[in-house]
């Protein structure tokens, strides 16, 4: 089904209980677009993520994901999709390179693309060693080259700079890029290192206390959710000091 956007949110509601994570939540992406999702802790970031991937079920709302309803043609939603939304769950005894084989097995996907996945992690030898020896931003590349290997149309990542080196950076914003050029790709991903959003993203969305912010309103609120990431992370080095 042929569509505009790969993702629309339209009035998305969620509560637990008496508190509510999400207030009429409206926004899209469009195919070929890096969009980034920024807001300050807990204004609703991954509420919205899990939502858009049918891991947390909203009150009120609807999500169309490249032509297809979510709540109503699910499974059509869901296959043109890939999603890195918690740790990544991989086998820790095997090789990258046989984490790889083994889900393009049961995927049915041949070697050819197997090889470009591997190509995309940047990890080369690496993925000869056991993923049990990998760095966190290793395990992030390996788990990122296994969600594109059935070559989504839209990829949703939480927080995919998490865990990375300076080096890797730079390889993860050189590979979304490339994916987005290559494979047709429309990317939503959340961050807090707003540096990066600004390098990598087409365009920000940003939500505060379960509301999406306006276009004219975001520069301000930006600036707010700076001073707070600031001052955590001040925190934080003063207690390990």
């Amino acid at each position: 089904m042929s569509s505009e956007y790969a993702l629309e949110v339209k009035s998305l509601n969620k509560a637990y209980g008496r508190k509510r994570v999400l207030n009429n939540v409206s926004f899209n992406v469009k195919h070929n677009e890096i969009v980034g999702f920024i807001g300050p802790y807990g204004a609703g970031k991954t509420t919205t993520m899990k939502c858009i991937c049918n891991l947390v079920y909203p009150d009120s709302g609807e999500i169309i994901i490249n032509g297809y309803d979510l709540f109503k043609e699910r499974e059509k939603a869901l296959e043109s999709q890939a999603a890195l939304i918690e740790s990544p769950g991989l086998y820790r005894d095997m090789t990258g390179r046989e984490n790889i084989q083994l889900i393009a097995r049961l995927r049915g996907i041949g070697k050819e693309r197997i090889e470009e996945v591997c190509d995309f992690t940047g990890l080369r030898e690496e993925l000869n060693k056991k993923v049990s020896g990998y760095s966190t931003g290793m395990k992030q590349m390996l788990a990122l080259g296994i969600a594109i290997l059935n070559k989504p149309k839209f990829l949703i990542l939480d927080e995919p700079m998490n865990g990375l080196d300076p080096s890797g950076v730079i390889h993860l914003r050189n590979t979304l890029q490339r994916l987005v050029k290559e494979e047709d790709m429309a990317i939503f991903f959340s961050s807090h290192q707003l540096g990066e959003v600004e390098k990598l993203a087409h365009r920000i969305i940003f939500i505060d206390k379960g509301e999406i912010i306006e276009v004219p309103d975001i520069m301000s609120n930006i600036q707010r959710y700076i001073i707070q990431v600031s001052d955590l992370d001040s925190s934080v080095e003063t207690i390990a000091n």
